[in-house]
């Protein structure tokens, strides 16, 4: 044979003698040699154009002899690690997302049925232009292949899932899909006669369809069964028979529309109430737990670079039990390693009889995935020992590799593991199990004895953490960051939060790793070494620490960022006093000021609840600037505060106290401070009542109107009358400038005074009754040079001796009522109410809880009042002039509602009639509206009504009084506002 040429292979017979090159791209062979026979040289390949023995146009080249490559030594196996692991069993989960989808599919069954009722035509006229696609010829010709086709899909598509659901063991939710078919099919009956039992004549039309002459309602008890069948069945896209099926569906159904065998809402109201059934008994039942555990989870970290050795779950893990898995997963990330199989080893659909763990259902494998048996304990664990430590473990369903070793990716339960001293050696007062936790918490030891913390994201808290966010920012404006509904961006948000918080040289642990496995993504960070919570420490907390956190926040504002959720959580302490800020995953990277400063009002709340109120502003003024800590007052609001802190605050009195403390150091200490909190609400609880009785009010009286009776009215109308009710309207602000006069410490002008009520006008179009102007007022006395804790005991107590004023108005006309001129007995509804209030008193007085919940409501209005009242009674001018002003403030505006019933040619007692007046306008004040539109005119056309006054000209009454007094002024408020702002009286 001709020589080899140089740095070409080895020859045949020389293979046995020198060993074959070892590339430095594979691990490294054992040192012994293998034997001959292990090395068999393969027969020579037959030469192409491109091997190394023949020239670009395959001519031999003369001295190279073509050669057989050598086998490559095989490689060592991939090394086993074996890790404790301490968790609660998987269960069925009653999953966010099935409950929002379920939520949105009712609300999609009421907008089919207004739709039908109101858009009947135009619903019609769709259905009839998508028909119009197949010309009339052509529809004839395939009516019976496309009923053949709607037939055989309909028999196939719930085979075809039944089928696959069974192949892979899944027996639950094969159940749960036959159950919903069922279901979905007896609703579907159901709803068909509900509609024509008690349906609405519109409604019936609407879904009605002719076929083959006779008419029918269009709902489809077929359609509805197999939408529930594939919803029940599970997730669209857990298989390509799901989503092969849902297809075929809606294929169907257009087909069906086609045809004229449905109308269009007909044909989407049957698939909802099928899908609205499927959704219910998946959220009863619950769905599979796919996030991650077992097996999964530890494969998870490994991938993160975390050789782990003992994984304990930190948070609340009630029935939490001992592991041991087994792997050979590498370390790292890899070409290797694939993590699509779902299944999961914790969890099975039958329960264990105690002998040993049951096997899980089949995973759904993808088509390119081997599927390995596996083998997992039961959901439902015993008590004691579930399997016998000396037996052979079972491969686990996460192999991605059919690996014959015998102790790869198994887990099987510990049996001599003392749990109690496992957990107690996790769990840390900063995060310990009794405390709810939004993610789940494990700690990690590695090999080298390094503690981890690993934070685990689940895919379905991440859709309730995203509900959640989503009405946060329709509810309040400009602090919550947008967050996303998948799992991933979420995550990688935390991780860039923590970078960035560690690049500002903020004392957060570390990111080591992250890993996504099945429906969950892990963050490993550092471990923060005998970690306490700022609040569990309570009154030892030193000041270095309280400098600390404003120290740590400054660092962070400085390089633009805001942690957004500063609780007790977020703040530890360690074991040599450093202070750390954790969870960054609700914060902004680039931020606005108004997160910034909300940042400074959670930590100063959160401070104030563990050291007091003193000591907390005492820490901030030291670290922070006059202009910062003005800024905190308007933010100290429960809206902004962390839920976990507004429970420790308890009740919403008891917090309003504590922050209504903190405002008052924060004026005290910056006397320049504005204390009225800020306008962050977009909308609350009392706004939705508000719009929906103002609603109420104005469709009830749109309902009773009686166009004829009302125009016959104000063609009668004098308008004499409605101008004097007009200058009786300009005379209440009069009156109210005279009560602020009388009342406040600095000398006041009282055309000053009147020209700040009537700008209050303005504010009331979107306060309730009384809010505006007291915050009007409130702002003109700060101007004035009242300090903030003066100025709001004055407007207090300017609203408090209205209110006095006006109750004893109502009692002594109310005892005017009788037939004497004198004071006589009043009616029987009065006695009846003054009876009613007495007893509600009474009770009130006699039982400690209604007592002490009464004194609470009272109890911060009284201690503001009292000292104001104190100096007004010691100077009666000032009390008379109060009093009158209050008094000419109630008598302007019932002769103003006398005018107005007046200029319509009506008369009523004036005792009545103010009676009237104040009874019906203090129960539409009530009612929370802005400015009181609808209540109010509500109430004082009943009013009138009852007392005799025809329905027409009471509704006219109300409407010119609310014009003269609540509309006219707007405009006339607007200029006054624009004009005291610009000479900086508001």
């Amino acid at each position: 044979m001709t020589d080899a040429a140089p740095g070409s292979p080895p020859s045949a017979g020389g293979l046995t003698d020198t060993p074959a090159p070892i590339d430095a791209t594979e691990p490294p062979t054992p040192t012994t040699t293998d034997p001959p026979v292990a090395v068999t040289v393969s027969p020579a390949p037959t030469p192409s154009a491109g091997s190394a023995s023949t020239s670009p146009v395959g001519i031999p080249v003369i001295g190279v002899a073509p050669a057989p490559e050598p086998a490559p030594a095989p490689g060592p196996a991939a090394p086993c690690s074996t890790t404790l692991l301490v968790d609660t069993t998987a269960h069925r989960l009653r999953r966010t997302e099935d409950l929002l989808d379920l939520t949105l599919t009712l609300l999609g069954i009421g907008a089919v049925l207004i739709l039908a009722i109101y858009a009947r035509q135009t619903t019609t006229g769709v259905t009839q232009d998508v028909q119009n696609a197949l010309a009339v010829v052509l529809r004839r010709i395939l009516v019976f292949p496309l009923q053949a086709v709607e037939g055989l899909t309909t028999f196939i598509v719930p085979l075809a899932v039944l089928l696959d659901r069974l192949l892979r063991r899944s027996w639950r939710s094969c159940g749960e899909a036959v159950i919903s078919g069922i279901a979905g099919y007896a609703v579907a009956v159901a709803a068909m006669t509900g509609l024509v039992t008690w349906g609405p004549a519109a409604l019936v039309m609407g879904l009605t369809v002719t076929a083959s002459g006779t008419a029918q309602l269009g709902v489809s008890t077929v359609f509805a069964s197999m939408a529930g069948l594939l919803t029940g069945a599970g997730d669209r896209n857990s298989s390509t028979t799901m989503r092969s099926g849902w297809a075929a569906l809606w294929v169907i159904l257009g087909l069906a529309v086609l045809r004229g065998a449905l109308t269009l809402p007909g044909a989407v109201l049957s698939l909802l109430l099928g899908r609205t059934v499927g959704l219910l008994v998946r959220y009863v039942f619950g769905v599979e737990d796919r996030r991650a555990h077992g097996v999964t989870l530890v494969r998870a970290l490994r991938r993160a670079g975390i050789d782990a050795v003992r994984v304990v779950r930190m948070d609340r893990a009630p029935e939490a039990r001992a592991w041991v898995v087994t792997t050979d997963a590498p370390l790292g990330y890899t070409e290797q390693v694939r993590e699509q199989v779902r299944d999961n080893p914790l969890t099975s659909d039958t329960p264990t009889n105690g002998a040993g763990p049951a096997a899980p259902s089949t995973p759904d494998h993808p088509a390119d995935e081997i599927p390995v048996p596996a083998a997992a304990p039961a959901a439902e664990p015993a008590t004691g020992p579930t399997a016998d430590p000396q037996a052979e473990p079972v491969a686990s369903p996460l192999d991605p590799r059919p690996s014959g070793s015998a102790g790869a990716n198994t887990i099987r339960p510990a049996t001599d593991v003392d749990l109690a001293a496992v957990l107690a050696e996790a769990s840390s007062d900063a995060l310990s199990q009794k405390r709810a936790s939004v993610h789940r918490m494990y700690a990690v030891w590695d090999s080298a004895g390094e503690r981890r913390n690993v934070t685990l994201l689940d895919a379905d808290r991440q859709v309730a953490g995203f509900l959640s966010n989503i009405w946060d920012q329709i509810r309040v404006r400009g602090l919550s960051p947008t967050r996303d509904l998948s799992l991933r961006p979420a995550a990688e948000h935390a991780a860039l939060m923590t970078m960035e918080a560690r690049r500002a040289h903020v004392r957060t642990p570390g990111l080591l790793g992250m890993a996504e496995a099945a429906e969950s993504v892990l963050l490993v960070t550092d471990h923060v070494v005998g970690a306490r919570s700022i609040r569990d420490l309570g009154s030892e907390v030193d000041d270095d620490v309280l400098d600390q956190l404003w120290g740590q926040l400054q660092r962070a504002h400085t390089a633009g960022l805001a942690h957004g959720s500063i609780d007790a959580s977020s703040v530890v302490v360690d074991e040599a006093g450093g202070l750390w800020l954790l969870d960054w995953a609700s914060g902004e990277t680039i931020s606005s000021e108004l997160s910034r400063r909300v940042d400074l009002a959670q930590a100063l709340a959160l401070t104030a609840l563990s050291v007091g109120a003193e000591r907390a502003i005492d820490a901030a003024s030291r670290s922070l600037t006059t202009a910062q800590l003005a800024s905190i007052a308007p933010m100290l609001q429960r809206v902004v505060l962390p839920s976990q802190t507004r429970e420790v605050m308890g009740r919403r009195g008891a917090s309003r106290q504590v922050l209504q403390d903190l405002r008052d150091a924060l004026v005290a200490l910056t006397p320049t401070a504005d204390a009225e909190p800020a306008r962050l609400n977009r909308f609350s609880t009392r706004t939705v009542l508000m719009a929906v009785v103002a609603l109420v009010a104005v469709w009830t009286l749109l309902a009773r109107l009686d166009f004829q009776q009302v125009s016959a009215a104000v063609s009668q109308a004098n308008i004499w009358w409605m101008l004097a009710a007009l200058a009786f309207s300009v005379a209440t602000y009069v009156g109210a400038g005279l009560t602020l006069v009388a009342f406040s410490p600095e000398r006041l002008s009282l055309w000053r005074s009147t020209e700040v009520h009537l700008a209050s006008a303005v504010v009331s179009l979107v306060a309730p009754a009384g809010v505006g102007g007291a915050a009007i007022n409130l702002r003109f006395l700060n101007r004035k040079g009242v300090p903030t804790a003066v100025g709001v005991a004055t407007v207090a107590l300017v609203q408090v001796v209205q209110f006095i004023v006006t109750v004893v108005l109502l009692v002594v006309l109310a005892a005017m009522t009788g037939q004497s001129t004198g004071l006589t007995l009043p009616s029987g509804w009065v006695l009846v109410a003054a009876g009613a209030i007495v007893v509600v008193a009474a009770v009130v007085l006699v039982i400690p809880q209604a007592r002490t919940w009464a004194w609470a409501k009272i109890e911060p209005t009284y201690r503001q009042v009292w000292p104001r009242l104190v100096w007004v009674m010691s100077n009666p001018m000032r009390l008379a002039l109060g009093v009158g002003g209050a008094l000419m403030l109630s008598l302007s505006y019932i002769l103003s509602f006398s005018a107005s019933l007046w200029s319509f040619g009506y008369t009523v007692p004036f005792a009545v009639l103010a009676i009237t007046y104040l009874a019906s306008n203090t129960v539409g004040s009530i009612v929370p509206s802005p400015g009181g539109i609808g209540p109010v005119e509500l109430a004082l056309t009943a009013g009138l009504v009852a007392a005799g006054v025809p329905y027409g000209v009471a509704l006219s009454t109300a409407i010119v009084y609310r014009l003269v007094t609540f509309w006219i002024p707007i405009p006339v408020g607007w200029l006054s506002l624009q004009r005291l702002q610009k000479v900086g009286d508001l």
